[in-house]
């Protein structure tokens, strides 16, 4: 019988693909965008997609995961799946156009009406593509998502950056982001050999949302709890702020999809398949973590020891008032190790019901704290933002263990040190940027110190962790094993 784990880890090797080749051409399009607009441009565009976002969860979240967690599912559960939400989609687009005006007033800037109403067909092309999607997924087939996102983010950057070039403005990001949608359903829908019916069943429809009900809630909650920062920025502060905090984070996103993306990307369609099996879970989890914890210290650490020059340089001058931003929202990064996994397997095995209370309670912390924040600066919005995540970390680690039975304090040992290996880093790459000659130009600045911090971390992990290292190595080759 064929090894899961060989399944496992080829849909991790294909996601890497996808999450890397996807990062590094945002990451062009993204620098060129920003050289061209400055943060009043990129708070329009990112107000204007404040609802599409929200308004897609219910098509694009839930039934897709109900599809890939069940195990015994018949070929009209799909169908019924497809047309229910192909028919959502297309309902939630049009009450988004329609309402695209009370938007624009709610944020005061009549500006964001057109933009609204161009943005609301993200949410039916989305919806196209879920049930394929969760086809692929559910098969650990992650190849064709790789073509998918890599061709849609260079169509779409492509004509993104024609239109700012052009002069376009704000409106170069809006259709940017309509063009990687359309490109991207239609790769899935022409990719996959999966093909709908033209039937339905509304009972095969229900017995999906017995998992997938509270999931959409829990997603639902989650995109709400994205977009507050930017509801209460763009409210209090305007589009430049908003601007500034979708700068500042870029990086965060960036960083986390590179180093992350891989293992979360595969953490529910790996613990599904072996949800019988509590031992090979706990060796999924242990080894996730620890991973995701020696990636994730040195990028996020690393980028806000750098980042008084990189923003800068990378970005351009208009954007330096951002550094301190990025800098903060890298702390959360690092709470982005573990929470995201520990979310994921709890999802696979089933308990969505808690995703959703945690994230009610993130809720009302995030408007307490945010709203008294924003009184005073950008800079402190983002420390609350910070500290809303890591108060509630203790009290959902807690009922992660009493839950879903997973040992989650084992792989956190590990966090001391690698905490004073990248503290290590980032002292030596201030030391240098600030003894470098100030002749030095900007770009030799930043080779030098990412080369004498990953030297410094790399030096320091291999007396701290090198026996996390080769554990962490073992209990990935254990699930090899054949199922």
């Amino acid at each position: 019988m064929k090894a899961i784990g060989g399944a496992i880890i080829s849909g991790a090797a294909w996601v890497a693909v996808e999450t890397w080749g996807r990062q590094l051409a945002m990451f062009v399009v993204f620098v060129v965008l920003a050289r061209h607009l400055g943060p009043e441009a990129f708070g329009f565009a990112t107000l204007a997609m404040v609802v599409p976002i929200i308004v897609a969860v219910p098509v694009t979240r839930g039934i897709p995961e109900a599809l890939i967690q069940r195990r015994d599912l018949e070929s009209i559960h799909f169908d019924s799946a497809f047309w229910l939400l192909a028919v959502s989609g297309s309902v939630l687009s049009v009450l988004v156009w329609a309402f695209a005006g009370a938007v624009a007033a709610a944020f005061g800037e009549p500006v964001l009406k057109d933009l609204v109403r161009w943005t609301s067909v993200i949410v039916v092309l989305q919806a196209l593509a879920a049930v394929p999607a969760a086809v692929l997924k559910r098969q650990l087939h992650f190849r064709l998502f790789a073509l998918r996102t890599l061709t849609g983010t260079v169509v779409g950057g492509t004509l993104g950056i024609s239109m700012a070039i052009a002069g376009y403005g704000m409106w170069s990001l809006v259709w940017m982001q309509v063009a990687k949608a359309a490109v991207e359903t239609a790769v899935i829908l022409l990719g996959s050999s999966w093909r709908p019916r033209l039937r339905y069943s509304y009972a095969r429809c229900r017995e999906l949302f017995g998992f997938a009900g509270p999931l959409i809630g829990h997603s639902l909650w989650n995109f709400v709890n994205d977009e507050i920062p930017k509801v209460i920025l763009g409210t209090f502060l305007g589009p430049y702020a908003v601007g500034v905090y979708a700068l500042a984070r870029r990086p965060l996103d960036l960083l986390s999809e590179a180093f992350l993306g891989p293992l979360t990307a595969v953490t529910i369609p790996a613990v599904a398949r072996v949800q019988s099996e509590p031992a090979k879970i706990d060796a999924f989890f242990n080894a996730s973590i620890r991973m995701a914890a020696i990636a994730g210290f040195p990028a996020f650490l690393g980028f806000a020891a750098i980042a008084p020059v990189a923003v800068p340089f990378i970005f351009g001058p208009q954007w330096v008032s951002g550094v301190v931003a990025v800098q903060i929202l890298m702390l959360l990064g690092l709470q982005r190790t573990i929470d995201s996994i520990c979310a994921l397997t709890i999802l696979a095995l089933g308990h969505s019901g808690l995703i959703l209370k945690l994230n009610i309670s993130y809720t009302v912390l995030a408007v307490i704290l945010l709203t008294a924040a924003v009184q005073i600066d950008l800079e402190t919005t983002m420390v609350a933002l910070l500290a809303c995540n890591v108060l509630l970390l203790p009290v959902f680690l807690f009922l992660v263990h009493r839950i879903a039975h997973i040992d989650v304090l084992k792989p956190l040992t590990i966090f001391p040190r690698l905490a004073v290996a990248a503290l290590l880093m980032f002292a030596v790459v201030t030391a240098w940027l600030i003894t470098a000659p100030a002749s030095t130009p900007q770009g030799l600045l930043i080779a030098g110190g990412i080369i004498v911090g990953a030297a410094a971390y790399v030096a320091a992990v291999i007396v701290l962790v090198r026996p996390d290292l080769l554990d962490a190595r073992d209990m990935l080759l254990r699930l090899r094993r054949p199922a």
